[in-house]
């Protein structure tokens, strides 16, 4: 049973670049090869994450979130 709404949909909805998570990247001069090292990423895997390309894994946000000492919510989810 199908409630109208596509994978696609879902993708071009949800899956934004990472603005906030960037910002906090190049605030602290950080690669996206070492944040990607921080939650068990290739340099490449992780920009396409930051990307929007491909979602983070909730432990991925959770790492993440603890390292920049920024909410998950603040994060991940607010424009």
């Amino acid at each position: 049973m199908s409630i109208g709404v596509s994978k696609e949909d879902l993708r071009v909805k949800y899956l934004l670049p990472k603005n906030k998570l960037r910002g906090a990247r190049n605030a602290q001069r950080l690669t996206t090869a070492f944040v990607g090292a921080l939650i068990g990423l290739s340099r490449r895997q992780y920009e396409l994450k930051e990307n929007g390309k491909y979602p983070f894994n909730d432990y991925e946000m959770l790492i993440l979130s603890e390292y920049f000492e920024i909410p998950v919510g603040t994060l991940f989810f607010e424009e």
